[in-house]
């Protein structure tokens, strides 16, 4: 019961991770030409798009790299992990998400305290909160860790199972 609970709120996240990185994208691209088109065929820049597609990617980015997590596409030394047998490839594997898992955490309560500082500011050109821009940090670290324990759970369950 509390397995399937946890199955069906993880796909959940999946799709909304997807989901999101694909409006994101969308709207970024739309910003960015949009921003091209007033520049250079109408030759008056709109001073908001250049801030918005930069904070458009910052969302983008943290949310792209916890489904970089999800399909295990981060940078990593296989070559010198292919050298162990696969329980030990398993274990190491444990050790290094344990590692990440934990920067995961650090950096999630790190970023709450940099929202509490950020809230008052305002962006200078699109004139909104900077702690929407910030709080990218705080939710990517979340869908993050998210993705790492689950591939936590995938290793230990390897290695009970050989």
């Amino acid at each position: 019961m509390f397995s399937k609970l946890i199955r069906n709120i993880y796909r959940i996240v999946k799709i909304m991770e997807q989901n999101m990185v694909f409006v994101l994208l969308a709207i970024m691209v739309s910003n960015v030409a949009i921003g091209v088109f007033f520049r250079y065929v109408l030759n008056n820049s709109l001073p908001w798009t250049e801030e918005m597609a930069r904070y458009l990617m910052i969302w983008f980015a943290f949310i792209g790299m916890a489904i970089a997590f999800r399909d295990e596409e981060h940078v990593n030394v296989s070559f010198v992990l292919n050298l162990f047998p696969i329980p030990i490839r398993n274990f190491i594997k444990i050790i290094s998400y344990l590692l990440v898992l934990f920067f995961l955490v650090t950096l999630f309560f790190q970023s709450l305290n940099v929202l509490r500082v950020v809230k008052i500011q305002i962006s200078p050109a699109l004139g909104i909160p900077m702690i929407y821009p910030y709080l990218a940090v705080t939710f990517g670290s979340i869908l993050m860790a998210i993705e790492v324990i689950s591939l936590l759970c995938a290793n230990v369950s390897a290695i009970f199972k050989e």
